[in-house]
């Protein structure tokens, strides 16, 4: 009974993805035969369109991505570090929560005045600052619990017996904080990957990430470009899964 219960979970968790899929290699179906549509491999061959403008999209996207995870994740270590060790966690950590008191559309259009003023709305630049005021913060968040008693103790101890403050976080802090440094950089580059209000807002249209390319698709009712699309979303995801799972596997922590 309990495996019938875990593989219908499996199933349905993986049925929406076996949904986009099925949608982005088929031109027309009949239900209930669903093993008898015309399937065809013509949208994704449509990739390499430039008038679909989707590989440029997910090369932006991934752009993105992966600059604000590696930026963020640094900040929020750096940040989180400064806060602890000076005393000040609780009285500034509170402000990091700021952000996420409204919603990213509306985080989006308080900041377009100021972007507009600046010159930086619609430009690449000008999401990528808009989506790292919002995904710092949340690293600072997130990386602040690692510093507990015991690793501020450490720190204290090996400053103590005369290490520089240098070669204490390379050699004691960054080694320990490396599982909060992996996690933190998937957790932000996967904000900025799905992130579509501030992107709505500061890019006037004119950034087009994979997340806008999709909306777009949606509100065409184009099915199939919109499912080619979501693949194209839902790769990254499965692949830090995978990668996350082998990695927790080669160091025992998966049976």
């Amino acid at each position: 009974m309990r495996r019938i219960i875990l593989y219908t979970v499996i199933f349905f968790s993986w049925l929406p993805l076996l949904t986009i899929i099925y949608l982005s290699v088929v031109k027309s179906w009949v239900y209930p035969d669903l093993l008898k549509a015309q399937f065809t491999l013509e949208f994704w061959v449509n990739l390499l369109d430039p008038g679909q403008h989707l590989l440029l999209s997910f090369g932006t996207s991934l752009l993105l991505a992966l600059s604000i995870g590696l930026v963020s994740t640094l900040g929020g270590f750096a940040f989180s570090a400064y806060l602890a060790l000076s005393g000040r966690n609780i009285a500034w950590l509170g402000l990091a929560f700021a952000p996420y008191l409204i919603a990213p559309v509306s985080f989006g259009a308080l900041l377009q005045y100021y972007f507009v003023r600046l010159g930086w709305s619609g430009s690449v630049l000008g999401v990528w600052l808009a989506q790292l005021l919002f995904v710092l913060p949340y690293a600072v968040i997130f990386m602040s619990t690692f510093w507990n008693e015991r690793i501020k103790g450490m720190y204290q101890q090996t400053r103590l017996l005369g290490a520089l403050r240098f070669d204490t976080f390379k050699r004691v802090l960054v080694p320990l904080a490396k599982p909060w440094l992996l996690l933190t950089f998937i957790q932000c580059f996967l904000i900025s990957w799905f992130e579509y209000g501030i992107t709505q807002f500061i890019g006037l249209g004119k950034v087009r990430t994979l997340t806008m390319s999709t909306m777009q698709f949606v509100r065409e009712a184009n099915v199939h470009f919109a499912a080619l699309a979501s693949c194209l979303m839902v790769f990254p995801m499965i692949f830090l899964l995978l990668s996350g799972y082998y990695i927790g596997k080669k160091r025992n922590l998966h049976p």
